[in-house]
């Protein structure tokens, strides 16, 4: 038995591990790099010259037989996972596949390398290769120990512009300080400085997030240092620091549900503790904010003197992984902007990071996150189960500074719709003309200002005018997704209501006709009964079952749709609730209703919001508690300085445990504890109470589920 091996032409083997295996030529330029680092290099030298690409390093060189034995081994790599470098200090290193080499190829059509180790004296490897044919030979001695590369018939074009690209490049995917990186390019000597070195709240950023994962335990700790609001901010803000935010999240109960991941409990829980520890340092900024919105919403700065640009990088130790340079989208901020596009001011939306407004970095382990494996070309990461749970991961840290910042700007922004006093020099003036002529200094200077501040309100005006209509294109969104279904719901409602006495009449028909051709006695004798799929009876009984239910769909349906349930009219809250409470008692017998309510008490409002509310809210515990055989609601209300204030308790199950330190979390849109849940409702509830004028005053769900919350109209005694 012969044992064969495959034998490949070198110019096959640098063109499909070279040349069609690199995106760019700086992704090339950083395999290089990257090798240097694993050599122990301290510094590297960068150099263009002559039409020549020179790489020259400091490192522990090759010597002629392991140059053969490794340098020569395609796939092979004989490195360790930590190393000591010239000066004593410990390294990761970052290759491990032995296919970095072939950069080279990306780069020139010809090479040679001549390499030295210290122990070596006078004695240096010279290697030349065109791709077609390659030559080892000794020579003397390099002058420095290490490694110096020639690529000559450079295959880009190297000119200032690209440089400055290279620099720009190698500054946020080398993530180190244990060797010295100098680009020289027509004399001039430029050394790449590491992009995220020493960040600055309040110069580079405005706020700066910081989370750690820790896989045993499955808890991600996010801390949040901000600089973006002036003191004065704190004053509307009394039970939240502007400065500090800290938090402790569960994963596993954060993701046990979520539809994408598509993982039981106990699969999730694997990956989370195999994924290994991770950090990430986020920067948060505005590229610039208006006048009018420093005022608004007192930002402390209009720009940031050395802002930092966005984009993630995704750093495996010392050096970043290609394609994860801060060029991608790979966290998909895009995606999450795009789905929840409001505004941070937005009273019920969840405001989304834009792509432009986050830069920073996320710090992996070669060895600590071996699960996030590398492709065969090192130009990206296999995106199995274990990426995508890290990517949930990280932005589920986001979502903690989201939530922070958004309740803070909701506070400030309270101040903006007080009503400030009336200006008296101007209602003067308007009143009578004439008085101009006769105003003091004092009196001339107010007039002015006051004239200004119109000014001003005039422009913030037309800025409301547009936030608000952005607002509403948002809501109406996602109420148009449920309003075509509802519509679609009531067409077929409609065209089956012609046949409502039919569906509900035909069990007694069919039995009666039975009867009348003596087979019903037939059908229920003993042996015919005894299996469910043959039972007739059994069967007739549970599509009359059935067709009650969708006799009642059709009415609910098209009673709710009324052309007149939408325009403000003076109610009785215990009549409309009452109707609520036996539309749901008759479909869910195992339902129990329990109202609270004076039967004096009136007020002028749309009928189709009291409904919403309490049609969504009842929806809520039923999904919540579908496997119960009992659930009891219980709704009070009262009338209080104008305003119905309501509260509803449930005997459920209460909330999930993710939300039981942040309850007013469920009001968000698309959240949700349940695999197929589209998160809506509590939403919906939010907004028609928002809408109306009152709030969501407190949320529980310790002992069951329990929500107060107000509704403002106009009270009719």
């Amino acid at each position: 038995m012969e044992e064969l091996k495959y034998i490949i032409e070198d110019s096959t083997i640098a063109q499909l591990l070279g040349v069609q295996n690199f995106t760019n030529k700086e992704s090339a330029v950083l395999e290089l790099v990257k090798n240097a680092f694993d050599a122990g290099a301290t510094k590297l030298d960068i150099i263009f010259k002559d039409k020549e690409l020179i790489i020259r390093d400091n490192g522990k060189g090759m010597n002629y037989e392991s140059f053969k034995r490794d340098w020569m081994h395609i796939g092979k790599s004989n490195k360790k996972y930590v190393i000591k470098d010239g000066n004593k200090r410990r390294r990761v290193l970052a290759g491990s596949k032995g296919v970095g080499r072939f950069a080279l190829s990306r780069l020139g059509s010809a090479v040679q390398l001549q390499s030295q180790e210290k122990k070596f004296i006078n004695k240096s490897l010279f290697w030349s290769t065109d791709w077609s044919k390659s030559t080892l030979e000794q020579k003397g001695f390099l002058r420095l120990y290490g490694t110096q590369i020639k690529i000559s018939g450079l295959r880009d074009k190297w000119n200032k512009a690209s440089i400055d690209k290279l620099l720009k490049y190698l500054s946020r995917t080398y993530n180190d300080s244990l060797m010295e990186i100098n680009i020289t390019y027509e004399g001039v000597v430029k050394t790449v400085e590491r992009y995220f070195e020493v960040p600055l709240v309040g110069h580079n950023c405005s706020s700066k997030i910081n989370i750690k994962y820790i896989s045993n335990g499955c808890n991600l700790i996010c801390d949040v240092y901000s600089d973006e609001f002036k003191d004065e901010a704190q004053n509307y803000c009394l039970d939240t620091d502007i400065h500090r935010f800290n938090n402790t999240v569960d994963c596993l109960k954060e993701l046990e549900n979520n539809k994408e991941l598509g993982l039981t409990r106990e699969e999730l829980k694997e990956v989370l503790e195999n994924l290994g520890n991770f950090t990430a340092e986020f920067y948060f900024s505005l590229k610039e904010s208006s006048s009018i919105d420093m005022e608004k919403f007192l930002y402390k700065k209009r720009i940031l003197a050395d802002r930092y640009e966005s984009g993630i990088v995704l750093y495996r130790n010392s050096f970043s992984i290609s394609s994860y340079d801060g060029t991608k989208d790979w966290l998909g901020l895009g995606k999450r902007s795009r789905k929840s596009p409001a505004a941070a001011s937005h009273p019920t939306g969840s405001w989304r990071i834009r792509e432009n407004q986050l830069a920073g970095k996320v710090e992996i382990d070669k060895r600590a996150n071996f699960m996030l494996q590398d492709l065969s070309n090192r130009q990206g990461l296999d995106e199995n189960v274990y990426y995508s749970v890290f990517v949930e991961i990280i932005g589920i840290g986001i979502t903690q500074f989201e939530r922070n910042r958004q309740s803070i700007i909701r506070k400030i922004n309270r101040k903006n719709n007080e009503v400030k006093e009336e200006k008296k020099v101007v209602d003067l003036v308007i009143k009578n003309p004439t008085l101009i002529r006769n105003l003091s200094k004092h009196e001339t200077n107010k007039f002015i200002s006051e004239i200004i501040d119109y000014k001003k309100e005039n422009i913030q005006y037309k800025k409301e005018i547009y936030t608000t209509e952005e607002r509403y294109k948002y809501d109406i969104r996602i109420l148009n997704v449920l309003a075509t279904s509802g519509l679609k719901a009531t067409a077929i409602a409609h065209e089956m209501h012609n046949d409502r006495n039919s569906i509900a009449e035909n069990y007694n028909r069919i039995i009666r006709a039975m009867k009348k051709y003596e087979i019903w006695d037939l059908v229920n004798e003993k042996e015919r009964t005894k299996y469910a799929y043959s039972n007739i009876p059994a069967l007739l009984d549970k599509n009359k079952r059935v067709n009650s239910k969708l006799v009642s769909f059709m009415e609910t349906m098209l009673a709710e749709v009324e052309k007149s349930n939408f325009f403000a009219e003076n109610h009785n809250i215990l009549n409309l609730l009452v109707e609520t409470k036996t539309v749901w008692e008759r479909d869910y017998s195992w339902l129990e209703i329990e109202l609270n309510v004076l039967p004096e008490i009136s007020y002028v409002l749309p009928e189709d919001s009291l409904k919403v509310i309490f049609d969504n809210l009842i929806l809520n515990s039923i999904q919540h508690n579908d496997d119960s055989n009992r659930l009891s609601i219980q709704i009070d209300v009262e009338l209080i300085d104008g305003y119905l204030e309501f509260s509803y308790k449930d005997d459920g199950k209460g909330l999930d445990s993710k939300y039981m330190d942040t309850p007013f979390r469920i009001l968000e849109v698309h959240e949700t504890s349940r695999m197929n849940g589209h998160g809506l409702g509590m939403w919906i509830v939010n907004n028609t109470v928002t809408m109306s004028g009152g709030k969501i005053v407190d949320i529980n769900g310790k002992n069951g589920f329990n929500v107060k919350f107000t509704l403002g109209g106009e009270f009719i005694g």
